[in-house]
């Protein structure tokens, strides 16, 4: 069976449902028992029976079935937002006095729950350089966790996955893999070794802008420690922004298309501007990572970063992102607009994860939306004729 056919029918139970073809809202904090002996069997199994939506709830639950069906994992947990979600799994794997080996490309607010977070409950955290093939000089004997993220947030490194985890689990340690970028439909981390896959489903999989969702998929006792540390942190996903995801789930793969399409036609677009330094989209065949990224992922997203030559001023930088009109400023990506960020850091810090990752001033992140992309085009050459470069 196509994905696209699973999407639209797996986890289904219309039956159920008196023939509705969308499950409805249970809009429910309660959930109520005919008799004691209901009441105590669903107590002693909370995770497999209704009654209370911070633990369960039949709306969530049809989203997390299909969610777990798309990624090849025993079960799904659905949360408020993406770090909802990243933060139950890595709660999940790690305990005070541990050490957790992060890739340097993390997404930021990633870094930043290591860093003030984990830290201050007794976990110790190393960033290592997001093209490490070999995991020993940075692993320690305390070393429980290995967070992976592919392609890495904003320089897009790719990295070996089934490599990385393998090194991980020989130590002993878990693995956690941030498929955000790809989604289900292009990349499947559990398959190439992952213990844990992470999303922030408010991007592609949601896809409408209109929601904030996280996904975790994971199986066996990986599974019941995670969501334990779900349900318990409170950050639980509800039942009408279930409904939407579910709405976009429907149309993931016919969006995703469009958005590799229109992804790929700007981006080379750009790599041939004489304005343009380089481009960095793993679909290019001269980007680095690209060969092993093909052998990983099974299509590409509309994520990607440019980087201009420098300007003859900080007003030029400025000035070619405010004379954009198709291209708004905002610091999401996956929806059906397009988006752009100056990848300007506000802070030495990270500055300085920028650089060791080789990023600047000059570049630029870009979630090419739904929009015509012969549109986006002219939108971005008009835009870089006021962009004067140096010399």
């Amino acid at each position: 069976m196509q994905t696209s056919t699973r999407i639209l029918h797996e986890g289904d139970d219309r039956s159920a449902q008196h023939g509705a073809v969308n499950p409805p809202v249970y809009l429910a904090s309660t959930f109520v028992f005919p008799t004691v002996q209901a009441f105590n069997e669903a107590m002693a199994d909370p995770f497999n029976h209704y009654f209370y939506s911070r633990d369960r709830n039949p709306t969530v639950q049809a989203l997390e079935d299909k969610l777990a069906l798309l990624e090849g994992a025993e079960g799904c947990i659905c949360s408020a937002s993406g770090m909802g979600a990243i933060a139950a799994a890595i709660l999940a794997c790690v305990k005070a006095g541990d050490h957790a080996l992060v890739v340097d490309t993390c997404y930021g607010p990633t870094r930043r729950f290591m860093d003030r977070i984990l830290a201050g409950l007794g976990v110790s955290t190393t960033y290592y350089p997001p093209e490490t093939t070999d995991l020993g000089p940075w692993l320690q004997p305390n070393t429980r966790l290995v967070y992976l993220e592919s392609p890495g947030s904003l320089s897009f490194h790719i990295q070996d996955l089934p490599g990385l985890a393998a090194q991980a689990h020989s130590h002993g340690a878990a693995t956690i893999a941030d498929n955000s970028w790809a989604t289900p439909l292009y990349q499947q981390p559990h398959r190439l070794g992952v213990d844990i896959v992470v999303h922030s489903g408010t991007k592609y999989i949601a896809g409408h802008s209109d929601l904030l969702l996280g996904v975790l998929t994971a199986s066996g006792d990986t599974l019941r420690r995670a969501r334990e540390v779900s349900v318990l942190s409170g950050a639980t996903l509800g039942p009408a922004e279930a409904y939407l995801a579910l709405r976009g789930l429907r149309t993931l793969p016919v969006r995703m298309s469009q958005h590799q399409a229109s992804g790929l036609a700007v981006a080379r677009w750009l790599q041939d501007h004489p304005k343009v330094r380089r481009v960095l989209h793993p679909g290019l065949p001269d980007f680095p990572g690209h060969a092993l990224a093909q052998t990983q992922f099974s299509g590409w997203s509309s994520l990607f970063s440019i980087e201009l030559h420098a300007p003859v001023s900080t007003d030029h930088r400025h000035r070619f992102v405010d004379g954009l009109r198709f291209f708004s400023i905002g610091v999401s990506w996956g929806g059906y607009e397009s988006l752009i960020i100056p990848l300007e850091s506000r802070d030495p810090a990270s500055a300085a994860a920028r650089r060791r990752v080789g990023l600047n001033e000059e570049c630029y992140r870009l979630s090419v939306g739904l929009e015509d992309p012969n549109d986006l085009i002219a939108d971005l050459a008009q835009a870089l004729k006021g962009y004067q470069v140096q010399g």
